[in-house]
């Protein structure tokens, strides 16, 4: 077996590969399509059959997929210190040799491993609810969303976040929000790749919370991705009961697929990245 980057003459096999479960590899399309520049891709060979592959993101994010015996090689390759990891959970004892869990991603708990499951919807189950005055956002709202965005890196113990980071993470999305006030309290984002779209971020302020703001603004970010794309895919913390029943209420469904994502920190000794 041998990794090496992701190089235009296997582009098409590694497509092809991604395709096979475009739910659990849905990152890897959308690194592709917008976020090529600040991404490296690296690709387990076998054989000359693609096997796994981890992707760094933009010097933060480590995404893991494809077969056990891979993990172990495309690891060693890894640069990143202190990354927010995504794995499959059959990843995780091979992930530990290289990576010591620090802390889950979301609200702080005891727990160091945050599990993420992932619900779908079609058209047909599709039951939107608005209790608000959902609005699209343009880009004259990024600065408002981004506060916003800011409150949730923060509430969720993340770190900081700079406003280039900001910019980035909703460069082609499809925004809506709800306001009390004259004030932004709520938002919702997703992006179409392919004929899949994804719902990214949900958000809305503490004290707004309870009143239909995110299930006002899902239900609208939902229904303009599924004029783009057949099937909308969201990612959820297996332990958020109130999200995830509110996503159930507008039409989603778990798909069966769970990912296990948390912060980690690089063990001395690992062989370093190149």
């Amino acid at each position: 077996m041998r990794v090496e980057p992701l190089a235009p003459a296997i582009e098409d096999s590694f497509l092809k590969f991604i395709r096979r479960d475009i739910i659990s590899n849905f990152f890897a399309l959308l690194d592709l399509e917008i976020y090529r520049e600040e991404t490296k891709f690296w690709v387990a060979l076998e054989n000359a059959e693609i096997s796994g592959y981890m992707i760094e993101h933009d010097g933060r994010d480590l995404n893991l997929r494809g077969d056990v015996k891979s993990a172990a090689e495309l690891l060693n390759t890894a640069s990143l210190a202190e990354p927010l990891i995504n794995i499959e959970p059959r990843h995780l004892p091979i992930l530990k040799t290289f990576y010591e869990p620090m802390r889950r991603l979301g609200p702080p708990t005891e727990e160091k491993i945050a599990t993420l499951l992932v619900m779908g919807m079609d058209k047909k189950h599709f039951k939107p609810i608005i209790m608000q005055n959902p609005k699209e956002l343009g880009a004259n709202k990024l600065e408002a969303v981004g506060n916003l965005y800011r409150s949730f890196y923060e509430e969720a113990e993340m770190g900081p976040i700079t406003r280039e980071n900001i910019l980035k993470a909703f460069r082609r999305r499809l925004i809506y929000g709800t306001y009390e006030g004259g004030e932004l309290v709520s938002f919702a984002s997703g992006v179409t790749i392919e004929d899949l779209s994804y719902v990214g971020h949900v958000y809305t302020l503490p004290k707004f919370r309870g009143r239909g703001h995110a299930t006002s603004t899902c239900s609208a970010l939902v229904n303009a991705l599924l004029d783009r794309s057949e099937k909308v895919m969201i990612m959820v913390l297996v332990d958020n009961n109130t999200a995830r029943e509110m996503y159930r209420k507008i039409g989603f469904i778990e798909t069966g697929h769970e990912f296990l994502v948390f912060k980690g920190c690089k063990i001395s000794g690992q062989k370093a990245g190149v």
